[in-house]
């Protein structure tokens, strides 16, 4: 149940960034989107969320609990790599995610990440 509990909180602190990545325009450092004129980029970065989120809120309630498990996995380490990648952009000349209200976010989602990776295999 906690392991779970801490699995959510992740998700959370995940969409929780990228709501704070709307407000700090992520989508001008993604390659091809930041070509784009500003309104279209924008609207872009929004809908591509559209799946990424059905993929995610399907995964989370998958009826096969291997699937459920090995989908936690993947998430753990993707918010774990997520923050690798900001790391890379930290000097790119649209990062936007400078301050530490965004910073925290994009940490704190790597160490619940990282917290429930080591969860999963040692709790």
């Amino acid at each position: 149940m906690l392991t779970d509990t801490i699995f959510y909180i992740g998700i959370v602190l995940l969409l929780t960034h990228e709501l704070d990545a709307i407000s700090s325009h992520e989508w001008r450092m993604f390659p091809f989107i930041h070509r784009l004129e500003e309104s279209l980029g924008y609207r872009i970065f929004v809908i591509l969320h559209i799946p990424l989120l059905l993929l995610i809120f399907w995964a989370i309630t998958h009826s096969s609990e291997s699937m459920r498990y090995r989908f936690q996995i993947i998430m753990d380490i993707f918010l774990i790599l997520h923050l690798g990648i900001h790391y890379l952009f930290r000097s790119h000349p649209k990062n936007e995610f400078t301050g530490t209200f965004s910073l925290s976010l994009i940490v704190l989602t790597a160490m619940v990440g990282a917290t429930h990776l080591i969860l999963l295999f040692f709790g």
